[in-house]
């Protein structure tokens, strides 16, 4: 009850900050875009609006992530209201996770709304709603959750400038997992593979959670992938949850 009491205001917080608002409907406006852009494209106008609708709610996903997860924490601080709660019956785990719901119901309205449009985008060009977005878009929601969830552990104990650019490290890296081990197999014999190797276990790998070229391409894929990706996106997630509520457990905030 205590964690949903802090979801709830939570998500009243941030479904009322402009910067969320602004760039939804920024998001909204570039998917809707697309129509124009997949215009230019001879024979392949459909497939440029979905993948263009799909890279836009990834981008867009990301800097949500940035500007409204790591805000949460740092704004809890900076106003001085963190007091206020941890003076009231109710654990540091249960304010973090409480955050981190709040925060995802929010998550959840945009993508729904950004999905809308390009469901939309998509019906105009075709005639009919294309369902067969709906598990790349499953899993685009999962990769922001996660890059949320590493938003939140970094603002926790870093700077914000410095949160804000480890997270997008996450992201980047996240999306190169699979050509850094490429690149060790190419070149073996370099010295810093350690730190590849090193980055390569740490970070996630986000590809794992995207299916947009198969959605978009129409290219068969196993049912699994779904499956596994929600259980790797979600098992991250619960670890990164755990170390953020330890880390804010044992920070000091007298």
């Amino acid at each position: 009850m205590r964690i949903w009491a802090v979801a709830l205001n939570t998500f009243k917080e941030t479904i009322r900050n402009r910067i969320l608002l602004n760039i939804l409907f920024f998001a909204i406006g570039l998917i809707l875009l697309s129509l124009v852009v997949g215009e230019w494209s001879m024979y392949q106008q459909v497939k440029v609006i979905k993948d263009f609708g799909l890279s836009a709610m990834s981008i867009f996903g990301l800097l949500i992530a940035v500007f409204i997860g790591i805000r949460l924490m740092v704004q809890e601080l900076e106003q001085k209201t963190i007091y206020l709660i941890i003076s009231k019956p109710i654990r540091r785990w249960e304010f973090v996770l409480g955050k981190y719901l709040g925060l995802s119901i929010t998550l959840a309205l945009n993508v729904l709304l950004m999905s809308l449009a390009l469901w939309g985008a998509s019906y105009l060009m075709e005639g009919y709603i294309d369902w067969s977005l709906t598990p790349a878009i499953i899993l685009l929601y999962v990769e922001i959750l996660l890059v949320v969830a590493f938003s939140m552990l970094f603002s926790s104990f870093m700077m914000p400038t410095v949160s804000a650019i480890a997270t997008l490290m996450i992201f980047i890296v996240g999306h190169l997992s699979d050509f850094l081990m490429e690149f060790i197999a190419l070149y073996p014999d370099k010295g810093y593979h350690w730190l590849l190797n090193a980055i390569y276990h740490v970070a996630p790998n986000l590809e794992k959670l995207n299916l947009k070229i198969a959605v978009v391409e129409d290219l068969p894929y196993d049912s699994s992938v779904l499956t596994f990706g929600l259980l790797y996106g979600f098992s991250y997630i619960l670890i990164l949850l755990i170390i953020t509520a330890i880390v804010f457990e044992r920070k000091d905030l007298k």
